[in-house]
């Protein structure tokens, strides 16, 4: 404790500067009213001035240097502890929308294009929740659907990266009640999560293998005008993949085409764009610690020292 004691506000003891050339002066009022000394005889003077006058005069003095010492020592902020403060991070919702249809079975991709998916998605959460990719605590939160001809929600909004990664191993296209491929009920159902969470604006994250249609690209612009812009991953092989294909949906969607890679700087790239939201919320993994504040506890002392100036007549002893 007494390694980490140090002051908040050390400028504080300039105050008592002031503060001693103002004792000083009443120490020379003092000294004034001593003057009949030289012009009166000592023994009629110790007759008419009272008794033990000048050892009252230094008590009283120093009663009240005490007492405006310690309420200094206190405005200086002593302190020796920290405490957590939980900070305010702006959230951006980001919803993955994970296409299952039989287009993601194909094996133009080893072992083939769901597993593939899979593991990008893998290295998106787990660089969100180990704050790699240099995001920190703007990363947000994420909410993960799944769609054929239908869309299913895995997980609504949470900035429990680890728990949306659990449930990858889980997806696949037997779960699926239905087939098919409808991609603009799936976006709907995507910004059904950020809007019902109180958000006006979010990212959607498409990865899919199959060209999105004319009801898809409308869905886009829609949610663009809304704020919820729709990015898209073509999950395909390089020599087949067009990513021409894909920039109708990313253009009206107002978000860009992320090419496939074994790296993870697309990945970066789109965690990083759009502006966060207005949005404000409590961040239990980023609190700041923060010098706590002891100077209330050192106004105890001022205060005692400072109830004998409430006494009649008390104050007359320090000028006299």
């Amino acid at each position: 404790m007494l390694a980490d004691f140090h002051f908040l506000r050390s400028w504080s003891f300039l105050l008592l500067i002031p503060l001693g050339i103002v004792f000083w002066q009443l120490r020379q009022m003092s000294y004034q009213l001593q003057s009949w000394s030289a012009v009166c005889d000592e023994q009629l003077l110790a007759e008419l001035v009272r008794h033990g006058g000048k050892t009252k005069r230094h008590y009283a003095l120093s009663i009240v240097l005490m007492s405006i010492f310690w309420v200094v020592f206190s405005l200086a902020g002593p302190t020796w502890s920290k405490y957590p403060v939980p900070s305010y991070t702006p959230i951006m919702p980001r919803v993955v929308v994970l296409d299952m249809s039989d287009a993601m079975l194909v094996r133009d991709l080893t072992p083939d294009r769901l597993t593939r998916a899979k593991f990008k998605l893998h290295d998106l959460f787990s660089a969100v929740d180990t704050k790699k990719l240099g995001l920190g605590a703007t990363a947000g939160q994420f909410g993960f659907v799944i769609f054929t001809s239908e869309p299913f929600v895995v997980s609504p909004l949470t900035d429990d990266a680890k728990t949306i990664d659990s449930l990858l191993e889980s997806v696949s296209p037997g779960i699926m009640p239905v087939n098919g491929y409808r991609l603009d009920l799936a976006l709907k159902e995507a910004a059904n999560l950020i809007q019902q969470s109180g958000f006006k604006q979010g990212q959607l994250l498409v990865l899919t293998a199959a060209t999105p249609n004319q009801a898809a690209i409308n869905m886009a612009s829609n949610l663009a005008s809304l704020g919820i812009i729709t990015s898209v991953m073509p999950i395909r092989s390089p020599g087949n993949s067009n990513n021409a294909l894909f920039e109708h949906l990313a253009s009206a969607g107002d978000g860009t085409v992320l090419a496939f890679s074994d790296n993870s700087a697309n990945l970066a790239a789109w965690l990083k764009q759009g502006k966060m939201s207005q949005h404000l919320q409590f961040s239990q993994r980023d609190d700041i610690p923060v010098w706590r504040d002891e100077g209330r506890w050192f106004l105890i002392p001022a205060l005692i020292f400072m109830l004998p100036v409430f006494r009649r007549g008390w104050l007359q002893r320090v000028v006299s």
